[in-house]
């Protein structure tokens, strides 16, 4: 497969911790070329009053290096 670099994002979702994590690769993909996986690595969640108002995933997104060979 060659070389995998890993960047560390974190997404966000008004609704829940796998549509955030799910934003994250999203995201990623407008700028990253061939994502082959991604690891959830935290969650976390804001908070307003007595209510979570957004959802946050850490995420690993893995992606192909290309070679020049």
């Amino acid at each position: 497969m060659g070389t995998i670099k890993v960047i560390e994002l974190i997404g966000a979702s008004k609704e829940s911790w796998e549509e955030a994590a799910a934003n994250a690769v999203r995201e990623a993909a407008e700028t990253v070329s061939g994502i082959v996986g991604v690891e959830v690595t935290a969650q976390t969640a804001k908070v307003s009053g007595d209510r979570i108002s957004e959802y946050r995933s850490t995420v690993k997104v893995a992606f192909a290096v290309k070679s020049h060979r």
